[in-house]
């Protein structure tokens, strides 16, 4: 009975709409989008030309030539229902001439209520079957019950009928995605939709470079979304390492001044192909690509942090990193030889300063080919590798998927044509060679390589060139903004190729009703990164038994269920640095909260302040790497002034400090897909204040960072929202709330706040995380005007004790208590740990003696159940409950711990 009634809601809701517009200008929608491109031939000859109408007293910056209103698609019949939802037929109207070749006439809208927070809706050709995304998605566990959510469609009777729907929250009514604007165009290679945007508040899409975290609505011009490898300090517009067509918006109060309601949405497109986005001032939003289908998920939220665990539940949950890659990473491109990079890495230890992780560029390869090692300057590399992995430094190498084409001498190459997994011409001339580092090089097509990295083609050496042939996918009708943007760059006609390999190469398994690769890289493009990082992930787990750490720069939809990522080759400026605030936000939204910004910057040489200022900003982000050029200076932390290192120092001891706060966080977005780094609006979505403020940041919901990025600065202009709050070095109290106040920041300290009622884990600091995972834990206890206080920690130090001679066993909490009474915590668990223990020393693997380990809730637990006084008990170690942090001494890197605990007091 409940799909008879969606099905008759959808029959009474069809009707009359009519565009009532002051002014109808505004809402024209763009008939020629290709003119931001000087060599588009755009005129008002080739607008009429194109069937579209042109008007001459319109500015140049406004739009002049627009679709005919009557240009869309037409209702066919009454809906079908799905299983899922139900489908629509719609008919081109063809009494209009469609603006680009080999219109799609005939076209099935599917809407599936995916999930009750979840609505999915897919337009495709009716006729004929198009490529879509091969990706992993959870799939809906049935038709939604209680959806969220209306979908309701109509046919305009003054514009021929045309045909448009609408989707609102289903508890206010609001309205998210409205396409009574019109401008719905699905051709063979030119696929459009345009909304309404509830309110101005926008956020996400990417992965480029912009100056704000929220977009602004008043700027026209289109941004590209097409993987390149493209360095981040280059004007606005150009689409970076990464394909992420994903947005949210903040909603809005109605009849108000863009005052928010709290209540936020996310949309995906789930397409590979080269697109771009634009925006109105309407406010609206046009997304352009040119292949596949349109297949968009609306995600309702309503909470910021409840939209972002919808989205990573349905492209895939995070990795839970592994603990040691959340210490302090040291790199550069060019150490030259391992002496040079022995000497780096000693100067810096002996400096003090924390690292985890050393990590090698391209020169340790010889002649730059991967798989090798230069048996000159690198000889001993492996050797010097096991003696840091011995002192609990890690290393990470990076390989590029390209190789070089000598097919008598690399074995790389020579498996590689035995195993035929190379891209080829899609014409049967054999298989398609780049340019890469080393040479000519070869490109793995199907997915299985052991690949950390997209190729990089600046400066390769080689005098090989790419041709790619003229054809409809080197050279498609639209070349969307990816490609106009370098049109200015290279000052001609720039080709969708650019920078990458020919759109009509194939890769992919064999296709048996074809007999020829399955893809062509006019569609997968956007996925190659993420086609070759879950393989690596994989290879690295069979090949150790533990979690590896992959960071590839090329990423997609779900990328972050096997890899983190690094922001790219970024320059060093306080630009920059701004900038690296939006990127780490902007992909713990895509999924991927392992990110981070190369510190101090890859490009140029920075000033100590710059430095750090940046070292201080960077011991925040959740991957933390120094990292720079070839041909630069070094920049490490021990290459600068001791009152510099010391600076850098301290914000390092107190990142490690807090690293169970931070593992806890991956934790979380591991299993319920949450942030790890969010925007402030996250924990304050009704704050209008909020909205536009990115430089400072939250790490989880508890922990508040102002970082100094203007050079020369020593005071920082912050936001402080509701609820207390308190400043980290010191506990006191910050007077004010709902208001902005000046802070003082020194050259050595980074400001930092804590939150009341928070509770927040943390460790005694290490040299490095084999070190400090042996240090006693503490607490962070910070109450909230009520006198409380919450927190938890997630802790899996299972290895160390394994590796020892121990069985490790883990049990979950199943605590419970009266719904009308008095809830009483780990009193129950004593009995339950009792119980435990007698069964394993049950067990053939168990010599009979067992100890408890834990903290804050397991700490509890292991008192109460040593009262239970079992005879196979040995011992136990709790890292007990501070009593009084404001009080009590705190460690010389501010974080207050104390030794006492009031549980303690109870036996």
């Amino acid at each position: 009975m409940r799909h008879v009634r969606h099905f008759v809601e959808f029959i009474l809701l069809f009707g009359l709409v009519v565009n009532t517009s002051a002014d109808e200008s505004s809402e024209r929608i763009e008939c020629f989008p290709e003119r931001e491109s000087k060599y588009s031939l755009y005129s008002k000859e080739a607008c009429l030309n194109r069937g579209c109408e042109f008007d001459d007293a319109a500015q140049p910056d406004m739009v002049q030539c627009y679709l005919k209103p009557n240009y869309g698609y037409i209702l066919q019949g009454a809906p079908q229902q799905t299983s899922s939802g139900f489908q629509l037929r719609l008919k081109r109207n063809e009494a209009v001439v469609s603006m680009f070749p080999n219109p799609i006439n005939n076209v099935v809208l599917d809407v599936q209520y995916y999930t009750n927070d979840i609505l999915r809706f897919k337009l495709y050709d009716e006729e004929k079957q198009r490529y879509q995304v091969p990706i992993p998605l959870t799939p809906s566990p049935d038709r939604a019950l209680n959806p969220q959510y209306n979908f309701t469609y109509y046919s305009n009777s003054s514009r021929d009928n045309i045909f448009s729907f609408a989707i609102k929250r289903l508890v206010n009514q609001a309205t998210l995605f409205d396409t009574s604007l019109g401008g719905l165009v699905l051709n063979n290679q030119f696929l459009q939709i345009v909304t309404r945007l509830q309110s101005r508040h926008v956020y996400g899409f990417g992965e480029n470079n912009h100056d704000t975290l929220k977009h602004d609505v008043n700027d026209r011009k289109a941004w590209g979304i097409f993987a390149r490898d493209q360095g981040t300090d280059e004007a606005l517009r150009l689409n970076h390492y990464g394909t992420h067509p994903f947005y949210l918006v903040m909603e809005q109060l109605p009849n108000t001044d863009q005052t928010p309601s709290g209540n936020m949405h996310g949309v995906l497109l789930l397409n590979s192909n080269a697109m771009d986005y634009s925006f109105t001032p309407i406010p609206s939003l046009t997304i352009r690509t040119i292949g596949g289908i349109l297949d968009f998920f609306v995600f309702f939220g309503p909470k910021p942090e409840q939209v972002i665990q919808q989205y990573t539940w349905l492209v895939g949950h995070s990795m839970l990193p592994p603990y040691w890659s959340l210490g302090f990473h040291l790199s550069r491109w060019e150490y030259g030889s391992l002496t040079r990079m022995k000497e780096i890495v000693k100067r810096n230890r002996d400096a003090g300063v924390p690292l985890d992780v050393q990590h090698a560029d391209i020169d340790y390869m010889n002649a730059r080919k991967t798989f090798t090692i230069d048996p000159v300057n690198f000889a001993g590399m492996k050797e010097y590798f096991s003696e840091l992995n011995a002192d609990g430094v890690r290393t990470v190498i990076i390989l590029d998927p390209a190789l070089f084409d000598d097919q008598v001498n690399y074995p790389a190459t020579i498996e590689g044509i035995r195993e035929d997994v190379f891209i080829k011409w899609s014409n049967g001339m054999g298989l398609m060679k780049g340019a890469c580092w080393p040479g000519e090089v070869f490109f793995p097509a199907v997915f299985d390589t052991n690949e950390v990295q997209p190729w990089n083609w600046e400066e390769t050496g080689s005098n090989y060139t790419l041709k790619c042939p003229i054809s409809t996918l080197d050279d498609p009708p639209y070349r969307t903004k990816a490609v106009f943007r370098y049109d200015e760059i290279l000052n001609k006609s720039g080709r969708i190729s650019q920078k990458t390999l020919c759109m009509s190469a194939e890769q992919g398994e064999i296709d048996p009703n074809t007999n020829k690769p399955k893809y062509l890289h006019y569609d997968v493009h956007n996925l190659y990164g993420w086609s070759q990082t879950k393989p690596t992930f994989d290879a690295l787990r069979a090949a150790t038994g533990k979690r590896g750490l992959v960071l590839p720069r090329s990423t997609f939809v779900g990328s972050g269920q096997w890899s983190g990522h690094w922001l790219g080759d970024n320059n060093a400026t306080w630009h920059e640095m701004k900038r690296s605030i939006i990127g780490m936000i902007e992909f713990n939204w895509f999924g991927i909260p392992f990110n981070g910004a190369d510190i101090c910057g890859y490009f140029n040489t920075p000033t100590e302040e710059m430095c750090t200022r940046w070292m201080q900003v960077g011991a925040f982000y959740p991957f933390s790497r120094n990292h720079n050029n070839r041909r630069t200076k070094d920049q490490d932390p021990a290459e600068w002034s001791a009152s510099a290192l010391k600076a850098m120092i301290s914000a390092l001891r107190i990142r490690y400090t807090l690293l169970p706060y931070y593992y806890t966080l991956f934790y979380k977005a591991h299993t319920q897909g949450s942030t790890v780094i969010r925007p402030l609006f996250h924990e304050y979505p009704t704050d209008k204040a909020t909205l536009d403020i990115f430089l400072q940041f939250l790490v989880g919901p508890y922990l508040m960072v102002a970082p100094v990025t203007d050079d020369g600065a020593r005071t920082v202009n912050i936001y402080i929202p509701s609820s207390p709050w308190y400043n980290f070095y010191d506990g006191a109290r910050i007077s004010v709330q709902n208001q902005f106040l000046s802070v003082l920041a020194p050259l050595d300290i980074i400001p930092i706040f804590l939150r009341g009622g928070a509770i927040l884990p943390t460790q005694g600091f290490a040299n490095n995380t084999k070190l400090s995972r042996q240090q006693p834990f503490g607490l962070i206890i910070v109450v909230n005007s009520d006198g409380n206080a919450e927190g938890d920690l997630f802790y899996d130090d299972a290895r160390y004790w394994t590796q020892h001679g121990y069985a490790f066993v883990v049990a979950g909490s199943r605590d419970t208590g009266d719904s009308g009474g008095e809830m009483v915590f780990n009193a129950r668990e004593g009995k339950d740990g009792y119980d435990l223990i007698e069964w394993i020393v049950s067990q053939s693997w168990s010599n009979g003696r067992i100890g408890m380990r834990g903290a804050s809730y397991s700490e509890e637990d292991q008192w109460y159940t040593a009262r239970e006084q079992s005879a196979h008990l040995s011992c136990i170690k709790p890292s007990v409950i501070p009593t009084r942090p404001m009080d009590e001494v705190p460690y010389d890197n501010e974080a207050f711990f104390t030794s006492m605990s009031r549980v303690v007091d109870q036996f």
